[in-house]
């Protein structure tokens, strides 16, 4: 129940955990969330009495929770549930707060037990060339690679090893997707009327449109501080839409 009669959906939080800068994350997952919360319009929040925010995140690798998630999985289940003290109009209302791991698409009980792959071979990569900035001196250790592409050959004969069979990448899989797919979930299945989205990678952009489209007021939240979003994307939400948007950054 909202501050009024009026029974509203839980407000849903999605942040892109590994996108959030490192100082908001020092203190744990739950005191993470409750800064979230600070940087939310009140009257957002006062239309809800329940915020659930979920990580997003590589959670689960062969079934099993990655060193990550298991950092997070005491705090959370220490902390959370929890109450947020909500001051409106000089009254305190405490907003019960719900923070946990998306591994699992939103409304769905089945786990996504593959969602961070280890050893990932890197496709069509290339090295820049010299000059570096970022080199102290000039001499760079790495400077032999200069100019190297993920299709290069060893040079020693008859050997077929390629750049792309010696680096690898452990890396995220459907952590994007399913992220645009619950803003898309909330939006167009449970109509909430709002939602929170923290992050700053553009790929989550369509999502946001999807559900201003929707007429789905959402919170932007940048994850890094003074953060904005880019004018290009600004563009696709002049006029009428501009009012169901609202950006922010800790």
């Amino acid at each position: 129940m909202s501050l009024g009669d009026e029974i509203v959906p839980t407000l849903q939080v999605f942040v892109d955990f590994d996108n959030v800068e490192n100082g908001l994350k020092s203190a744990g997952p739950v005191a993470l969330a409750k800064t979230i919360l600070t940087l939310i319009p009140a009257p957002m929040l006062s239309r809800h009495d329940e915020a659930a925010v979920r990580l997003y995140g590589g959670w689960r690798c062969g079934g099993n929770l990655t060193n990550s998630a298991q950092r997070l999985v005491p705090d959370l289940r220490a902390s959370s549930p929890t109450a947020f003290p909500l001051v409106i109009a000089g009254v305190t209302h405490n907003l019960r707060l719900i923070v946990e791991l998306a591994d699992k698409p939103l409304g769905q009980s089945m786990v996504l037990s593959e969602t961070y792959v280890k050893d990932r071979t890197l496709r069509k990569f290339r090295a820049r060339q010299k000059p570096w900035d970022a080199c102290a001196n000039g001499q760079c250790g790495f400077q032999k690679y200069a100019g190297s592409a993920s299709s290069d050959v060893c040079p020693s004969p008859q050997c077929s090893v390629k750049l792309l069979d010696i680096f690898v990448r452990d890396e995220q899989k459907m952590v994007d997707t399913l992220m645009v797919a619950d803003i898309a979930r909330a939006a167009l299945v449970d109509r909430s009327q709002d939602i929170v989205i923290v992050s700053s990678d553009t790929d989550m952009w369509p999502g946001l449109l999807l559900a201003m489209n929707a007429g789905c007021h959402v919170t932007h939240v940048h994850t890094k501080q003074g953060w904005a979003t880019q004018r290009h994307l600004l563009r696709t939400i002049q006029g009428p839409l501009s009012k169901f948007y609202f950006c922010t950054s800790p």
